[in-house]
């Protein structure tokens, strides 16, 4: 999209009378080489950035013994090169930071894609709020997609399933409740 704009306002250069029409033409030559300065600072700004998620996400996952990189490649496949590597690696790496496993990952991005779909909502959106209404068990993220969980209903039948009472789950047994919950949805 870059070389199209750039082509566009290569364009305007040309309409405009090209080298002979002074001021006007020094205005687009320079509007044109702003932009060309503009696009390419973008472009490296936006590879600086995925390069620096890989590397967290190499890190991350020798920390926790985990193929965070395969997480993420599940996750592109899962949606069908519908969301962008960068975002598959935010999710992968929020998630996992937060107890999410791989198997709940997979999942969750299922019940993100299906939900997007039906509703045609734009689905690396729908994946971020997936991702963070389990992560920061938020259920009003999850609301908008049409996947209404109680949160409070979650944790209680997934505490009384383990013998214990819902005030005593840790943070990461209330969000295995809540993962669990919403892939009953799928179901």
């Amino acid at each position: 999209s870059a070389n199209n704009s750039a082509r566009s306002m290569s364009r305007l250069l040309d309409t405009v009378g090209g080298n002979n029409s002074g001021l006007v033409a020094a205005y687009a030559t320079l509007a044109t080489n702003a932009f060309a300065v503009s696009a390419a600072f973008n472009v490296l700004r936006n590879a600086s950035q995925v390069e620096l998620l890989l590397k967290g996400l190499e890190v991350q996952g020798s920390r926790t013994g985990r193929n965070l990189l395969g997480v993420s490649n599940s996750i592109q496949e899962i949606t069908k090169g519908s969301i962008s590597a960068a975002d598959a690696m935010k999710a992968a790496s929020l998630g996992s930071a937060s107890g999410l496993n791989s198997s709940d990952l997979q999942a969750l991005t299922t019940v993100a894609t299906n939900a997007s779909i039906a509703l045609g909502r734009n689905l690396p959106d729908s994946m971020d709020r997936v991702i963070k209404g389990v992560t920061k068990l938020e259920p009003e993220l999850l609301d908008e997609l049409g996947l209404m969980t109680k949160l409070t209903e979650a944790t209680e039948n997934y505490a009384r399933a383990q013998g214990k009472s819902a005030q005593s789950l840790t943070g990461l047994e209330k969000r295995r409740a809540f993962v669990e919950a919403i892939n009953c949805l799928l179901y």
